[in-house]
């Protein structure tokens, strides 16, 4: 589950921070039941680390704020002050991303080339046109009259002044260790950003679901469990618990509860019928040995440790 997390939170830019906060939680968490659990205590590590997170945090607020600062008491960018070249920016419209390539030769703005952007297409129509022929973003730049046309406009031009800053000479720039933190701390607070989480945590939930009895040898087989208690039908225990056995038995083994399915194990008398009639030779003896064999693995590796 933090493997599926961590990649997700590096492919997901506008949910990164709250996925690698819930990770942070989890450790803590994770921690604590260790603690009263077994008496080992990683609360030292999680201290220094807290204090590394602090520092690191507080040296990241300063310098974004100091750089960001600058950036907006001298924006919008004049062209005559950017070097000759394109340049790439990107800022937020009404719908996600926009992207644009600027070229600026002689102080004055050349063209503008629209990258990438999730906006209605005419949105942007004679834009480029009123900020070529002004030399500027400061002007009166008048949007299409459609839907969304002042918010997509807004994110064109802030998306044209962060290419016409890639060059600017002399700006103060973030030092590597603000990037870096930059990177990991980007966080858009929308409805569609909690959406996309959901999602990602369903997918996330299936991912462990099944993952987790096809590592362990020889439960991989629950997967293909149907649910559909024939099982229990041939079974002589038929009930354990007020449940039905021994697809219990099968179903914790599938989300990886070996300690339950340790305990429903001493009920099974290995007559093996389950297999003999499960639809997909589903046995239970099997899946149980299987699923102690790994406990037994996993406590002998504490042991040893």
């Amino acid at each position: 589950m933090v493997f599926f997390v961590i990649i997700l939170a590096i492919a997901f830019v506008y949910g990164r921070l709250i996925l690698f906060s819930v990770l942070a939680i989890l450790f803590v968490i994770a921690a604590i039941r260790v603690y009263l659990k077994e008496r080992k205590s990683y609360f030292g590590i999680l201290a220094i680390l807290i204090l590394i997170g602090l520092v690191l945090g507080i040296y990241y607020i300063m310098d974004y704020k100091h750089v960001s600062k600058y950036i907006h008491d001298h924006s919008p960018v004049n062209p005559e002050y950017v070097l000759d070249g394109t340049y790439r920016g990107e800022a937020e419209g009404l719908r996600g991303p926009i992207i644009v390539d600027v070229t600026v030769e002689n102080g004055k703005i050349q063209r503008i080339n629209l990258v990438q952007h999730q906006e209605m297409v005419a949105v942007f129509d004679s834009l480029d046109d009123q900020i070529i022929a002004h030399n500027s973003i400061a002007a009166d730049i008048m949007p299409a009259t459609i839907h969304g046309s002042i918010e997509a406009t807004q994110g064109y031009l802030a998306a044209v002044n962060n290419a016409l800053w890639q060059g600017v000479p002399d700006k103060p720039e973030f030092s590597r260790v603000t990037k870096i933190l930059n990177y990991f701390a980007r966080f858009k607070l929308s409805l569609p950003t909690f959406n996309a989480l959901a999602i990602l945590f369903c997918i996330l939930l299936v991912f462990d679901y099944t993952i987790q009895p096809a590592l362990v040898p020889g439960t991989g087989q629950a997967l293909n469990c149907y649910n559909c208690q024939t099982c229990v039908g041939v079974c002589p225990v038929k009930i354990v618990d007020g449940e039905p056995y021994p697809m219990t038995m099968v179903l914790a083994a599938r989300l990886g509860n070996y300690e339950k399915v340790r305990y429903l194990a001493k009920f099974c008398v290995a007559c093996s019928r389950c297999a003999g009639k499960c639809p997909v030779g589903d046995s239970g003896p099997s899946i149980a040995a299987a699923a102690i064999a790994f406990v037994e693995k996993q406590k002998r590796r504490k042991l040893l440790a």
